[in-house]
């Protein structure tokens, strides 16, 4: 419902493709940065959602004007939600429970 728009406009420009989509946006604000389409980013897994509390890396597929994100995650999972749960990954913070050892070969 577009209620932010005043009646008797053009207003057909604003509802692309079917009326059940979204509009989209550049950006949106995340937990800890500026989200944008094709940003690495995590989310978690929550007991009150009946997750593990577990960190979930995936990627942003669409950013919405209400700022909600589309992400697709690294196992295949998608979601779609506010960007204050969303958290991008190239910050330091929170660091990822999957880190990956580096091994470092000692020549001489």
């Amino acid at each position: 419902h577009h209620t932010n728009f005043p009646p008797d406009t053009t207003s057909q420009a604003v509802s692309m493709g079917c009326g059940g989509s979204k509009m989209t946006a550049s950006e949106a604000p995340g937990a800890n940065g500026r989200l944008i389409q094709g940003s690495r980013v995590q989310t978690q897994y929550t007991r009150a959602e009946g997750g593990d509390d577990k960190w979930y890396p995936g990627t942003i597929v669409e950013v919405y004007a209400d700022g909600q994100v589309k992400i697709k995650y690294d196992d295949g999972d998608k979601w779609t939600g506010s960007g204050q749960y969303v958290w991008l990954l190239d910050t330091g913070a929170p660091t990822v429970v999957q880190a990956q050892v580096v091994q470092a070969t000692v020549v001489g």
